[in-house]
């Protein structure tokens, strides 16, 4: 296939500037031989992922309840953007909710150490695959590096959760939360 868009010639023939590579050109046709469209006036229910039975609920959840399931765990997903990342970073972290603040810790050459102290997101779910019910919390809001020994001092002894990750994880994170949402799906 070949390009119009010019990208594969150098910046300087295009009389542009060098920097990102323009998008790729549209698809022609012939690209998607083998696929059908369907037309507007085609139902989609023959293998359409359907819902088997009416019986069960989506319930948007109160702050209280949220903060409730989040003291209920102790693996959750921290979220945050690397500069120059199109895509967000989520990793696994062992926390523990301490005054409705989420608390974890890291190391000085960590991933989340070095990145992800700005805004952040947290996310901490549970889910019964047999009986097709489950919840889900999102938290947002800033997450910040614990430094000062009067506040690491407040944390009671014992209350911060121990990392299942092999390594000394001395560094202590929170994210207090500005944004709190959560999601049940329940049957019957």
């Amino acid at each position: 296939m070949t390009s119009s868009s010019g990208a594969d010639q150098p910046a300087q023939e295009r009389g542009g500037v060098t920097g990102a590579p323009a998008p790729p050109a549209p698809r022609a046709s012939s690209d998607l031989a083998g696929t059908a469209q369907l037309s507007e006036d085609t139902e989609l229910l023959v293998g359409a992922d359907i819902a088997e039975s009416t019986d069960s609920s989506f319930t948007v959840l109160e702050r209280e309840t949220c903060l409730n399931l989040l003291s209920t765990r102790e693996i959750g997903r921290v979220a945050f953007t690397i500069e120059g990342d199109a895509a967000p970073t989520v990793l696994p972290v062992n926390y523990s909710l301490l005054n409705d603040t989420i608390v974890f810790r890291s190391n000085l050459a960590g991933t989340v150490m070095r990145h992800g102290r700005g805004y952040a997101a947290f996310e901490v779910d549970h889910f019964d695959h047999e009986r097709f019910e489950g919840w889900s919390v999102l938290v947002s809001g800033r997450c910040r590096w614990i430094r000062d020994t009067g506040e690491l001092s407040r944390i009671p002894q014992g209350r911060l959760a121990k990392p299942w990750a092999a390594g000394v994880r001395d560094q202590v994170l929170k994210i207090v939360p500005s944004r709190i949402s959560g999601r049940r799906v329940a049957r019957g």
